[in-house]
Protein backbone atom coordinates (compact mmCIF):
# COMPACT_ATOMS: atom_id res chain seq x y z
CA UNK A 1 0.00 0.00 0.00
CA UNK A 2 0.84 3.59 -0.60
CA UNK A 3 1.15 6.29 2.17
CA UNK A 4 -1.95 7.31 0.70
CA UNK A 5 -3.79 3.88 1.04
CA UNK A 6 -2.79 3.86 5.00
CA UNK A 7 -3.54 6.84 5.25
CA UNK A 8 -6.86 6.27 3.85
CA UNK A 9 -7.09 3.44 6.07
CA UNK A 10 -6.05 5.06 9.13
CA UNK A 11 -8.86 7.70 8.57
CA UNK A 12 -11.11 5.08 8.57
CA UNK A 13 -10.85 4.17 11.70
CA UNK A 14 -13.34 4.40 14.76
CA UNK A 15 -13.17 5.69 17.76
CA UNK A 16 -11.37 8.50 16.27
CA UNK A 17 -8.01 9.24 18.32
CA UNK A 18 -7.39 12.76 19.80
CA UNK A 19 -5.79 15.58 17.59
CA UNK A 20 -2.84 15.27 18.83
CA UNK A 21 -2.07 11.99 18.66
CA UNK A 22 -4.10 11.80 14.96
CA UNK A 23 -1.52 14.38 13.82
CA UNK A 24 1.25 11.89 15.50
CA UNK A 25 0.65 9.02 13.62
CA UNK A 26 -0.24 10.68 10.63
CA UNK A 27 3.12 12.44 10.16
CA UNK A 28 5.06 8.52 11.18
CA UNK A 29 3.07 7.53 7.83
CA UNK A 30 3.76 10.67 6.18
CA UNK A 31 7.66 10.77 6.93
CA UNK A 32 8.70 6.56 6.90
CA UNK A 33 9.58 5.27 3.80
CA UNK A 34 6.74 2.73 3.02
CA UNK A 35 7.26 -0.87 0.82
CA UNK A 36 4.42 -0.57 -1.06
CA UNK A 37 4.12 -4.79 -1.74
CA UNK A 38 4.20 -5.73 2.03
CA UNK A 39 0.92 -6.32 3.21
CA UNK A 40 -0.86 -3.49 5.22
CA UNK A 41 -0.82 -5.31 8.88
CA UNK A 42 3.35 -5.29 8.33
CA UNK A 43 3.20 -1.44 7.16
CA UNK A 44 1.44 -0.73 10.82
CA UNK A 45 3.52 -2.83 12.50
CA UNK A 46 6.98 -1.88 11.36
CA UNK A 47 5.77 1.84 11.82
CA UNK A 48 4.88 0.90 15.09
CA UNK A 49 8.03 -0.71 16.53
CA UNK A 50 10.12 2.30 14.27
CA UNK A 51 7.66 4.85 16.97
CA UNK A 52 8.55 2.70 19.72
CA UNK A 53 12.58 2.02 19.05
CA UNK A 54 12.59 6.13 19.14
CA UNK A 55 10.84 6.01 22.46
CA UNK A 56 13.23 3.55 23.64
CA UNK A 57 16.27 5.41 22.05
CA UNK A 58 15.67 8.25 24.57
CA UNK A 59 15.78 6.69 28.13
CA UNK A 60 16.31 9.89 29.95
CA UNK A 61 13.00 10.65 28.00
CA UNK A 62 9.91 11.99 30.17
CA UNK A 63 6.33 12.83 29.72
CA UNK A 64 6.95 14.57 26.74
CA UNK A 65 7.87 10.80 25.27
CA UNK A 66 4.19 10.14 26.29
CA UNK A 67 2.51 10.88 22.75
CA UNK A 68 5.20 8.65 20.75
CA UNK A 69 4.31 6.11 23.05
CA UNK A 70 1.19 5.96 22.65
CA UNK A 71 1.50 6.64 18.37
CA UNK A 72 3.23 3.14 18.58
CA UNK A 73 0.96 1.12 20.46
CA UNK A 74 -1.63 2.65 18.12
CA UNK A 75 0.35 1.36 15.25
CA UNK A 76 0.71 -1.69 16.80
CA UNK A 77 -3.15 -2.10 17.89
CA UNK A 78 -4.19 -1.20 14.03
CA UNK A 79 -2.21 -3.91 12.78
CA UNK A 80 -3.73 -6.31 14.23
CA UNK A 81 -7.40 -5.03 13.25
CA UNK A 82 -6.00 -5.01 9.71
CA UNK A 83 -5.36 -8.80 10.08
CA UNK A 84 -8.26 -9.45 11.52
CA UNK A 85 -10.12 -7.78 8.16
CA UNK A 86 -7.79 -9.28 6.30
CA UNK A 87 -7.55 -12.81 7.30
CA UNK A 88 -8.01 -13.64 11.10
CA UNK A 89 -6.10 -16.80 10.83
CA UNK A 90 -2.64 -14.54 10.35
CA UNK A 91 -3.01 -13.67 13.65
CA UNK A 92 -0.63 -15.66 15.41
CA UNK A 93 1.22 -15.14 12.40
CA UNK A 94 1.43 -11.10 12.69
CA UNK A 95 2.35 -11.48 16.45
CA UNK A 96 5.08 -13.29 16.08
CA UNK A 97 7.27 -11.24 13.32
CA UNK A 98 6.55 -8.28 15.81
CA UNK A 99 7.64 -10.04 18.31
CA UNK A 100 10.78 -10.85 16.15
CA UNK A 101 11.64 -7.97 14.58
CA UNK A 102 13.87 -5.61 15.30
CA UNK A 103 12.38 -1.87 16.39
Amino acid sequence: MTRREVLAWLEARRPIPPDALRACIEAAVTDAELPPLVPLPDQLAVLGRRVLGRVAGRPEGGRELALELLAADAFITYAFEAQAEADATGLAGLAERIAGSEP
